[in-house]
């Protein structure tokens, strides 16, 4: 009786032990069959995503399904065979450099630069499956766009009068106000300058003998910075506007020398040798009576030496850092990030997303910093320029930087150069002035140059043409011009002269052709096809506070037109406006060989124009 009790438990444990491994195999059947099925189905996706039309594959999640002979895609996800979810996700991509209108290097998760020649695709498909448990498959892959061309202009000087995209430095047509004449640039005309009648209008004497360090004029209003004052001010606001008599609006003691000075509609920033609050922010609303609004004290006990104003950031150097901070809220300053270079640092000057130095390093007097991140601070390229020499001063226009130096013995103190690639600054000239230039300043074709000399201390250039610059007036003036700002109309000076350190130098010109706005109109370039489409237009430049650039595109498929000129929207309404790139609009220029584009420049900045020295559109010789 024992052994059949053992040999039926033996058979029962056998039974249930076969029918555990037939579920087992079934519910391992069933995994294998419908992982099969999705990775299909996924397969079945990247291959159909990458014949669906560029234009139609903007970020977020899709579906597709096949509509006669094309795969059409969708908002949403779809559901297949009843159990499968299928989620097609488009994404941006982003890379870490940008130049000549094109963006490269590695993708990166955050920041960098949008590049509209790749998408991110990423296919999900998900099911809950028969062994009771959910599943899913995801695969990524990138799409490129390899047949996308760029036509890059970065050259007007060839001027006005060509039809059809030959000559790179030509275009169609543009109004008087706009000026090519500078290689590399279009501008709005800044107006000349007649020195035949410049004469002194009016100074005005600060307090003791310390010297006035440098000045900046807005809108009728002088700001004039000096050494320190132990008993009196060293900010002063004058009101210009009549430069026959210029008054004292009112002034400020912050304590301590202010070397450098910006100024926007509310507040006056200052870099000083107050060695606890070397940043000051001072609140001009009422100009009969600034304040000291906020201060910032950095690391180390250097005097702050210059700085630049970019609206959300300032840079500031002392000693041999550089610093970013965040003044987007003034009341509450954040110190974003800083940089170490090896020699002292003198001036800076910004544009785009670089910051450019002129230093006290013998062997590498100008330096450029990227700075499209102001929270990481990179050095990207130096010059060593000839001879051992300390920099003095900067500015950067369109793709060439001037830098000036102290005195050079028998070699050169003023150079020009080009930065197009920050990397590989490039000679392009040198003026041999025989002194130390302590400031200069660019007036159109001119270049304003503060020296030691004692018989010349304004010397007047022309470098229209780099490798040829031509010295066109020197001035006897009382002491030396230390900083300066000037329009074709008006120098205002900050000197080291013990009586009348700030004066006005006139031109007697009230008329200097400055333009306001214009419009240039290039000429017709041949996209390849008729089936040729368009994808971006991006450009690179100057757009000082209060000035503007602006594109719209027109397309035909004849070489003659017409031209009908739009922005982003098809209408003649809008405008492209962002610089790093946008999407043109697709339905208004489908199936048009031929395309212009037309250039709007505005300035409403009191003689500050914008500058454009690149454009590039993006276009697909479809086949």
């Amino acid at each position: 009786m024992m052994e059949l009790l053992v040999s039926i438990s033996f058979i029962a444990s056998m039974i249930v032990l076969v029918l555990s491994v037939n579920v087992s195999n079934n519910k391992l059947r069933y995994i294998n069959e419908e992982k099969t099925k999705a990775l299909f189905y996924t397969i079945e996706s990247m291959e159909a995503i990458r014949l669906v039309d560029w234009v139609n594959l903007l970020p977020g999640d899709y579906a597709i399904n096949l509509v006669g002979n094309n795969w059409v895609v969708s908002e949403g996800s779809q559901v297949l065979d009843g159990v499968y979810t299928r989620t097609i996700t488009v994404s941006d991509v982003y890379r870490e450099s940008y130049g000549n209108g094109q963006v490269y290097g590695d993708i990166v998760e955050a920041g960098g630069y949008l590049d509209t020649d790749t998408k991110k695709i990423t296919i999900n498909i998900s099911w809950n499956s028969k062994a009771g448990i959910t599943e899913q498959e995801e695969m990524e892959t990138y799409l490129h766009r390899w047949a996308a061309n760029r036509w890059v202009q970065t050259d007007w000087v060839g001027g006005a009068g060509q039809i059809d995209w030959l000559d790179e430095t030509r275009f169609f047509s543009k109004e008087q106000g706009v000026d090519v004449s500078v290689a590399g640039i279009t501008t709005l005309q800044l107006g000349y300058i007649d020195w035949s009648n410049t004469t002194t209008t009016d100074n005005f004497d600060t307090p003791s003998n310390f010297d006035d360090n440098d000045v900046t004029e807005k809108d009728g209003i002088a700001y004039l910075i000096t050494e320190n004052n132990p008993s009196g001010a060293e900010l002063f606001i004058l009101d210009v506007s009549d430069p026959y008599n210029v008054f004292e609006i009112s002034s400020i003691d912050v304590g301590a020398s202010i070397n450098g000075i910006k100024v926007d509609d509310h507040y006056a920033y200052l870099a000083t040798s107050d060695n606890v609050a070397e940043f000051k922010i001072i609140d001009i609303n009422n100009l009969a009576n600034p304040y000291i609004y906020n201060s910032y004290n950095l690391p180390s006990n250097d005097d702050a030496i210059d700085l630049a104003l970019t609206g959300t950031e300032i840079y500031i150097v002392q000693g041999d850092d550089l610093y970013s901070l965040s003044i987007l809220n003034p009341a509450n300053i954040q110190l974003l990030d800083s940089l170490d270079l090896d020699e002292g640092l003198d001036k800076l000057f910004f544009s785009d997303t670089y910051v450019y130095l002129a230093t006290l390093d013998s062997e590498a007097e100008f330096q450029i910093i990227n700075v499209v991140n102001p929270a990481d601070l990179n050095l990207v390229g130096i010059y060593n320029l000839p001879g051992a020499l300390k920099g003095t001063d900067v500015v950067v226009r369109g793709d060439k930087a001037y830098i000036s130096t102290q005195n050079n013995g028998s070699g050169s103190e003023f150079f020009v150069l080009d930065v197009n690639n920050p990397a590989t600054p490039i000679f392009l000239g040198e003026y041999e002035v025989n002194e130390t230039v302590h400031s200069f300043a660019l007036v159109g074709p001119y270049a304003l140059l503060g020296t030691n000399f004692l018989e010349e201390e304004l010397n007047v250039l022309n470098v229209t043409n780099p490798g040829s610059i031509l010295k066109e007036f020197g001035f006897n003036l009382e002491g030396y011009v230390l900083g300066m700002s000037a329009n074709c109309s008006m120098i205002y000076a900050a000197t080291s002269s013990n009586i009348g350190e700030f004066f006005i130098i006139s031109t007697e010109i009230t008329d200097c052709d400055y333009s306001t706005s214009g419009i240039l109109e290039s000429s017709t370039f041949d996209a390849g096809n008729a089936t040729s489409s368009y994808n971006w237009i991006s450009w690179s430049g100057q757009e000082p506070l209060n000035t503007d650039i602006r594109f719209q595109v027109a397309t035909s498929d004849n070489a003659g037109g017409p031209w009908v000129f739009t922005g982003p929207d098809g209408t003649s309404a809008t405008y492209y406006t962002d610089s790093n790139g946008e999407y043109i609009d697709y339905a208004s220029h489908a199936s048009n060989r031929y395309i212009r584009y037309k250039l709007f420049l505005d300035s409403q900045a009191d003689l500050q124009t914008p500058i454009l020295d690149e454009v590039a559109i993006s276009y697909s010789e479809n086949q």
